[in-house]
């Protein structure tokens, strides 16, 4: 999606990456899941939703809800209508200002599957400006999913392998005792879930708006993170940046 939208809006992006040199080990660890995000929505302008545009105006248009709806503030929408340049260097002057209640005109919904519980439990702290669905492992059976640590300060692939066949064994095993639970011991899933570990996977539907956003990355994107939801982040990132630059361009991606 990311490189689609790079090339349909004509612009090239820097995209963030993360040191993750044992994936391949990952491949190979019971029920191993990976994360993937995907935006299903977006906060769009009417007029843009009712009449057919090009998808560089289609995202433009997004992008400038901020600064249209800042311009009520000095009865100035006049002047900013049909300016899509004016309106983008407003988003920036806002920012620059501290004026960030506008970029909560914008909403991102995420999809987002491939993480662990315990990166759901810091995602869920999460709560002004955005709000989650996940998946109820009362209502749900665990799956054979599961998610696996970076282990990037590992050194040599052999310590790496060591350290994700035993926890892949562990996964397993739990595995194991869960489907025997459910099977012969007739326990209904909101009492086995409760043997399930962290590491299990799940997936939630996330909504979030711009200015919440930018908060989420100034706490998630430093290098001090927890590698999951930082991975998370970045990931976050490399999705909204292309479509709303003037709103995130000035993140610090290099803490």
């Amino acid at each position: 999606m990311e490189a689609n939208l790079q090339e349909l809006r004509g612009k090239p992006y820097t995209m963030l990456t993360l040191h993750d040199p044992w994936k391949h080990l990952r491949a190979e660890c019971f029920g191993n899941q990976e994360p993937e995000i995907t935006l299903e929505a977006v906060t769009s302008p009417v007029e843009v939703v009712m009449k057919p545009v090009n998808v560089e105006e289609f995202w433009t248009n997004i992008e400038t809800l901020p600064a249209w709806s800042a311009a009520i503030s000095y009865g100035s929408r006049e002047k900013l209508a049909g300016a899509n340049d004016k309106q983008i260097s407003l988003n920036r002057k806002l920012i620059e200002l501290g004026h960030h209640t506008p970029l909560e005109s914008i909403q991102f919904n995420f999809h987002v599957t491939g993480i662990s519980k315990a990166c759901g439990a810091q995602l869920s702290r999460h709560r002004i400006g955005q709000g989650h669905v996940s998946s109820s492992r009362r209502f749900q059976s665990q799956g054979m999913a599961f998610v696996y640590p970076l282990l990037g300060y590992i050194k040599t692939e052999a310590e790496a392998k060591a350290a994700l066949d035993i926890i892949s064994e562990v996964n397993r095993q739990t595995f194991e005792v869960y489907e025997k639970l459910r099977s012969d011991g007739k326990l209904h899933k909101e009492d086995a879930r409760r043997i399930i570990p962290v590491a299990s996977s799940q997936e939630r539907i996330w909504w979030i708006n711009a200015r919440a956003l930018r908060d989420f990355f100034r706490l998630r994107l430093p290098r001090d993170a927890e590698w999951e939801i930082r991975r998370l982040a970045i990931m976050v990132y490399n999705i909204v940046n292309p479509i709303a630059p003037s709103l995130f361009e000035d993140i610090n991606t290099e803490a």
